[in-house]
């Protein structure tokens, strides 16, 4: 009986491939990607991005940060438009580089998409109390970095995360819905913000401009974390009825609507609130738009709402990206092939939904230490742009290995475009390491990324050195539409 009930549930792969459902019009991939790159970060760090760096040196990070992504996002543009396959990273690095890069491509990006899922779990309890939407303190466990782990927070935090990934179970139909609302919320209160902001606050609040260069070479670690929306969209790419030209355009416009909407973030805090403000307060963005409205709290109210909101896109997209990184690494037998098994009745990956579940809700153990929070969120940057490398070689290698490949979107000086876009990864690589005299990450980070390297070094050699798939039987899995 139990094998009968299981059969209702799952399909396994066909011969080649199992096939996800395309109904995602280009409005629900810009969504899904700026949703995924903006979030909630804008009211929780508008604070750090201009007090760190000062308010114009947080608009030059943003600004170094947007010009480098966008080199990197015309190369996913090209790659996505010509092989609009679901595990995007894995796909295009398989097709330019083979096996063993592909395998890497796609480790670093699902720790990646993972770790932003772990981090909504850790720091929902954070941001529902500095909300003014406090928790609980119910049932005090341990403590980790300083902060006390409560049983209230645990519940609630794997709650909310069971949700998100309930809503990628049932299908891309509900989960893009509810995506686009939630982005147009928060877009319209972030926009309220900055207008206010910026026509009753002071310039003079926006000093000092420029802090130090090791404020913006740090505000620089976390610019990949945030504008990762772009490599977002490549992995939904599969699922879209656009066309594949559209996709490559949607890829590039994600890059720049989100450093855009950082930028204006950051202008309209320079204004509302001045240094001692920004270094202090828990929430700037909330206790700047009090003082500039003169105590009113219908406003804050109304951020706050969306900003939650914010938190909630950035959720829903990592499970949407997350979840196809790991379908498009069962369907190559990268990994056990019952992650690409598909949901009889909603076609999606409900088993690789299910495994970043389980995954990220050990984060709501982690507690709410914001150095915690920061370690994982520099290490996931690191694993991020070294994903970002391999695609950008891949783009350029495929560029000579295959030159009639067909490109619907086709970056014009494509081999400038390249080498600009493998200088400026090599250069946020560099700010990682111990070699960046401005500081790179920490002590306990490096250990725990060469943890982390050791474990898919281990996994390569178990799941693909030592396999007996030959590359022709993984192309017909990764490329293979089974029709």
């Amino acid at each position: 009986m139990q094998v009968v009930e299981k059969k209702e549930i799952t399909t396994t792969v066909s011969k080649h491939n199992a096939q996800l459902k395309k109904s995602l019009s280009k409005w629900d991939l810009l969504t899904i990607g700026v949703g995924a790159a903006v979030g909630w970060s804008w009211v929780m760090y508008a604070g750090v991005w201009t007090s760190v760096p000062g308010s114009m040196g947080g608009i030059i990070a943003f600004l170094i940060g947007g010009i480098l992504c966008s080199f990197v996002g015309l190369a996913y543009a090209e790659l996505a438009s010509a092989m609009p396959r679901a595990g995007g990273d894995i796909v295009y690095t398989f097709k330019g580089l083979g096996d063993r890069w592909a395998f890497f491509a796609g480790a670093c990006v699902g720790y990646g998409l993972l770790t932003l899922i772990v981090v909504e779990t850790i720091m929902l309890p954070i941001i529902l109390g500095a909300l003014g939407f406090p928790l609980p303190k119910i049932g005090a466990l341990y403590s980790i970095g300083g902060e006390t782990i409560y049983a209230s927070y645990v519940i609630v935090s794997i709650l909310f995360n069971f949700f998100f990934a309930f809503l990628n179970m049932k299908g891309v139909e509900f989960s893009k819905v509810f995506q686009t609302i939630t982005v147009a919320v928060m877009l319209l209160a972030a926009v309220f913000y900055v207008i206010v902001g910026v026509s009753l606050g002071d310039i003079d609040n926006a000093k000092p401009l420029v802090s130090s260069l090791s404020g913006i070479s740090l505000t620089l670690l976390m610019v990949p974390g945030f504008l990762a929306g772009f490599n977002v969209v490549a992995q939904a790419a599969e699922e879209t009825n656009v066309k594949p030209k559209m996709i490559g355009r949607l890829v590039v416009i994600t890059v720049w609507a989100s450093a855009a909407f950082y930028i204006l973030i950051i202008i309209g805090t320079g204004f509302s609130a001045n240094l001692e403000m920004r270094q202090t307060a828990q929430i700037v963005v909330l206790d700047s738009l009090v003082q500039l409205l003169h105590g009113s709290q219908t406003a804050k109210i109304f951020v706050a709402i969306a900003a939650l909101i914010g938190m909630l896109t950035s959720w829903n997209a990592a499970y949407l990206a997350g979840s196809r990184v790991l379908f498009a690494l069962g369907r190559a037998k990268y990994i056990s092939k019952g992650f690409s098994e598909l949901h009889i009745i909603n076609k999606t990956p409900s088993k690789a939904v299910m495994f970043l579940f389980i995954l990220s809700s050990l984060g709501a153990f982690l507690g709410t230490s914001k150095s915690i929070f920061m370690n994982i969120v520099n290490v996931s940057g690191f694993m991020m742009v070294c994903s970002w490398l391999l695609v950008v070689i891949t783009f350029m290698v495929l560029r000579k290995k295959e030159p009639n490949l067909n490109r619907p979107y086709r970056v014009a000086y494509g081999g400038a475009v390249g080498w600009l876009a493998i200088l400026s990864l090599v250069f946020f690589l560099f700010l990682y390491t111990p070699l960046n005299p401005l500081g790179g990450l920490s002590v306990p980070e490096l250990v725990v990324l060469s943890i982390l390297l050791l474990t898919i070094l281990a996994l390569y050699f178990i799941n693909v050195q030592r396999s007996n798939i030959s590359r022709e039987e993984r192309e017909k899995f990764l490329f293979d539409n089974g029709d």
